[in-house]
């Protein structure tokens, strides 16, 4: 078969709902401590698949299993149990990523514009996304998946710290060459920005060769997490990775955050706390190649 016709085969096998059903039944099974076992994915007995589905004979039953034989589960001595694409698809499944609203209401966050530095931001969920727009200029930017489970039962505070720790976790998975959806080889290009704010001169923008998922943003966000920034704010008294939108926004356009191009291919970011300032001296990959710690006057080197 073609890479299309795995995919279709596969997808396929997951069109009838009581199939759905088995897998949910897993993993309820599983996370409810039903099943006594140190194995990842420990088998269930037919007869305990039986007791937990709605089906109307064994032999429907044995039908179902059948078809997920091999790419969602696989049979053992001890009976069924999941393969590792088994209990991701379900796990997607409870999460409600495949159906249901997300409920979230606009929210304005008082932080600047960075693309014409005016004006307030509101942050919007449309189509699964988070967008933050600026009534302003009218441009939207970001775009950040939101699941229906990320704003269960958390009010918008919540939702959006939320957001910033994904956003900030999958900047690091790409800096780490693994994309944070299907583990596949990334790149990464330092670009000029089209935004019209000095401190929004750069952008890196990362892109899996595999899924073709792309994400974006200022250098200083990316390597915010790099262990020399955490390292260099925690010693004064700041846990960066608990950072909100807002903060991290306030920082990039106030200047307290930049990245300058010291030579054709190499950039200096910079991190600045009063009168300390961190240097992290990268190319064009973002790949790090020295780090200083420097203090000048406070009015200095911004």
């Amino acid at each position: 078969m073609t890479v299309n016709e795995d995919a279709a085969a596969a997808f396929g096998i997951l069109s009838d709902p009581t199939r759905i059903a088995i897998l949910r039944a897993f993993a309820r099974a599983l996370e409810g401590g039903d099943v006594d076992s140190s194995d990842p994915f420990p088998a269930l007995p037919f007869s305990e698949v039986y007791d937990r589905v709605d089906v109307d004979s064994t032999s429907q039953l044995s039908y179902h299993l059948e078809q997920l034989d091999g790419t969602y589960l696989r049979r053992t001595d001890d009976g069924w149990t999941f393969t590792f694409a088994g209990e991701s698809v379900v796990r997607l499944v409870l999460s409600g990523a495949y159906g249901g609203d997300v409920a979230f209401d606009p929210v304005p966050v008082d932080t600047p514009c960075p693309i014409c530095g005016a004006g307030q931001l509101c942050v919007a969920v449309e189509d699964r996304l988070l967008f933050r727009e600026c009534e302003d200029c009218g441009r939207r930017m970001g775009g950040l998946p939101v699941t229906p489970a990320q704003v269960r039962d958390r009010d918008a505070d919540a939702v959006l710290a939320s957001v910033t720790t994904r956003m900030l976790t999958r900047y690091w998975r790409f800096r780490e060459d693994a994309c944070p959806d299907c583990g596949g080889a990334v790149t990464i290009d330092l670009q000029e920005s089209a935004a019209s704010v000095d401190t929004l001169e750069w952008t890196a923008v990362g892109r899996c060769l595999q899924c073709r998922r792309s994400i974006h943003g200022p250098p200083s966000i990316w390597l915010v997490t790099h262990p020399a920034s955490i390292a260099f704010h925690w010693d004064r008294g700041i846990d960066v990775r608990s950072f909100g939108f807002a903060a991290l926004t306030e920082r990039v356009t106030a200047c307290d955050w930049n990245t300058t191009r010291v030579a054709p291919e190499e950039f200096r970011v910079t991190y600045r706390l009063e009168d300390a300032r961190l240097r992290l001296t990268v190319d064009e990959t973002l790949a790090v190649s020295s780090i200083a710690r420097v203090r000048t006057a406070p009015s200095r080197d911004r």
